[in-house]
């Protein structure tokens, strides 16, 4: 992807260019189940070279259609996600490497593979439409964020629970 990729000799040392990038989450491989793009991913990218040494500062944006995993309604959530990034030309001991400094091998360096490994971190595991969502009624299926259920929760045998609600009641009238 063009937007991403930032060619070493471009900069001069001790320079830094910022760059506008907008892109759609299948330019760059993105193609999540469970995620819908609601829009075209956009960002801004700082590019600066110190010595020999590449930096890279990003932040990227976009808005994703998902499914809550308790009322199963769909909902649209903003993304947003940042990333800094080191690019040397040596190589880094394997004690001193970890996921955000890299050899340099070329003279463009491509981030597509890291803006799409940032997006899909941010994107939640268990989404909900709201932190406090009621989910739905086991019993009936009623949206508990749309209306009150009427539902009897009593507790039988039958039921998973109902077998410990005995014993606590049991346990309580025992203590009386």
């Amino acid at each position: 992807m063009k937007d991403l990729e930032f060619s070493k000799g471009a900069i001069g040392i001790g320079e830094s260019i910022v760059r506008h990038v907008k892109f759609g989450a299948s330019e760059i491989g993105l193609d999540l189940s469970e995620v819908g793009f609601e829009q075209p991913i956009e960002g801004r990218i700082e590019f600066f070279r110190l010595t020999e040494d590449l930096f890279f500062k990003g932040e990227l944006w976009t808005s994703v259609r998902m499914v809550c995993r308790r009322c199963i309604d769909p909902f649209v959530s903003d993304l947003k996600t940042t990333f800094s990034l080191r690019f040397s030309p040596t190589v880094h001991s394997a004690e001193n490497d970890d996921l955000t400094n890299r050899s340099i091998d070329g003279e463009v360096v491509d981030l597509t593979e890291d803006a799409q490994q940032s997006i899909v971190l941010e994107v939640p595991c268990w989404p909900l439409c709201q932190h406090d969502c009621q989910g739905l009624c086991s019993s009936c299926g009623t949206n508990l964020n749309d209306q009150n259920c009427f539902c009897q929760t009593d507790l039988t045998e039958a039921s998973p629970l109902g077998g410990l609600q005995n014993m606590l009641q049991s346990a309580n009238s025992q203590e009386k």
